[in-house]
């Protein structure tokens, strides 16, 4: 008889209690592992996020799926140091790219003024 507390194996169908893990009778794993909160972990993730910036969006959103604040907590802060981190970028490279197109002006001046036009 089927008991409504219990949940089915997806690899081998036997009933397994919600609160399982792991099923009894293949091994098949149930349930992810909760993502780590550490504080080591923390600043990996922090670390990622400021360096390899599209990454920070994914890792954020990965535990703001995670049950429990403290790891909502650590997806948004990821989330925000890659958002601020993608604007800094973004700002760095269109003054770079504004400079370059000075010098590039400049050079075509003077080799302009050296022709002769």
């Amino acid at each position: 008889m089927y008991n409504h507390d219990m949940n089915l194996c997806p690899s081998c169908h036997v009933q397994v209690k919600p609160t399982d893990y792991f099923c009894y009778n293949c091994g098949a794993n149930l349930k992810p592992k909760p993502l780590s909160i550490s504080i080591w972990m923390q600043i990996a993730l922090y670390i990622g996020s400021a360096v390899l910036v599209p990454f920070g969006i994914i890792w954020g959103f990965r535990y703001l799926r995670q049950p429990g604040t403290q790891a909502k907590m650590v997806g948004t802060i990821s989330i925000i140091i890659t958002v601020v981190s993608t604007v800094i970028v973004t700002i760095y490279t269109i003054n770079l790219m504004n400079d370059i197109q000075k010098q590039v002006n400049e050079g075509i001046e003077k080799q302009l003024q050296n022709v002769g036009y």
